[in-house]
């Protein structure tokens, strides 16, 4: 086979785009910190990467949903204790009020005072947060609890509100108003309707019908409302452990995704090295190899 100097040149040429192409990926990646910068570059680490990048994503919009979650819950817990405040502060109230000893004014003002809770309760149960009544179901834009005189109406829902706290994984957050303070059925546990009927007991004098009913419903509704204050923990627990399990999660991709796509820094540095020595001797090689011809000399 007969070697010409055109051939030469053109191999010489080539291997030496060869070896820029080398140093220019190698600089693309020591400068970007990241092994692929074009798809072309690794297609299956390209697919690999865009599919943990959704992964961590997804984690990012669970976590959120927890943030949410907790938030509302919070809210929720924040309002039961201030309904048990109330609860303490009547059971107080009956206990004085059937007593026998107090005067037909005495008994007014108790029935006054427990007036103004109910007016409190109403208020508590009427609790927003963001802009959302909390016990209102999902008529959330809705005031849930209205009186007049000793008549509670509620206009809410028992419908759920619910956030998406991992893959399948569905979190009730809200707590069915009507069932936590209760209107003016006569089932026990009711709050509503046990404040109401103290009141009306104390307006109407009648001391022994508080010591013997009133202060029974007062109690039942504590208990009820204690094994709601009980749920709610439970759910705010599940979101601690929920958002624990997501933060491991967005970590453990977000490694994975560093494998996939970040370089090693001291590999890189040194291949560079090697390819600047290699393009270098490359140039040298193809100045002695591509000698000078008769039309150099002519210049």
């Amino acid at each position: 086979m007969r070697i010409t100097n055109s051939m030469m040149v053109k191999n010489v040429t080539n291997n030496l785009y060869k070896n820029l192409a080398r140093l220019d990926k190698l600089n693309k990646q020591l400068s970007s910190g990241k092994s692929i910068n074009l798809p072309s570059d690794d297609p299956v680490a390209v697919a690999r990467s865009l599919s943990l990048r959704a992964a961590v994503a997804e984690t990012e919009q669970f976590r959120a949903n927890l943030a949410d979650a907790r938030s509302w819950l919070e809210a929720t817990d924040s309002a039961l204790l201030a309904v048990e405040e109330i609860l303490n502060r009547a059971k107080e109230l009956a206990v004085k009020g059937s007593s026998g000893t107090l005067s037909p004014e005495d008994q007014q003002a108790i029935a006054y005072e427990v007036d103004q809770l109910i007016d409190q309760l109403i208020g508590i149960a009427n609790t927003s947060h963001e802009g959302r009544y909390i016990f209102a179901g999902q008529q959330t834009l809705t005031e849930p609890f209205t009186r007049t005189g000793d008549n509670i109406s509620f206009q809410g829902d028992d419908g759920k509100l619910q956030f998406r706290i991992g893959p399948g994984q569905l979190l009730t957050v809200n707590l069915n108003g009507q069932e936590v303070f209760g209107l003016n059925e006569a089932e026990p546990g009711k709050i509503f309707k046990a404040l109401v009927d103290l009141k009306q007991n104390l307006e109407a004098g009648d001391g022994a019908k508080i010591g013997n009913e009133t202060l029974g419903e007062l109690e039942a509704a504590k208990d009820n409302l204690l094994r709601y204050h009980s749920e709610l923990g439970a759910r705010m627990n599940r979101v601690e452990l929920a958002d624990l399990r997501m933060g491991e999660l967005k970590v453990n991709y977000q490694q994975l995704q560093s494998l996939n796509e970040d370089v090693d820094i001291a590999e890189v540095i040194m291949e560079l090295k090697m390819s600047e020595t290699v393009y270098r001797a490359a140039l040298a090689t193809g100045a002695r190899v591509i000698m000078p011809t008769l039309v150099d000399f002519l210049r």
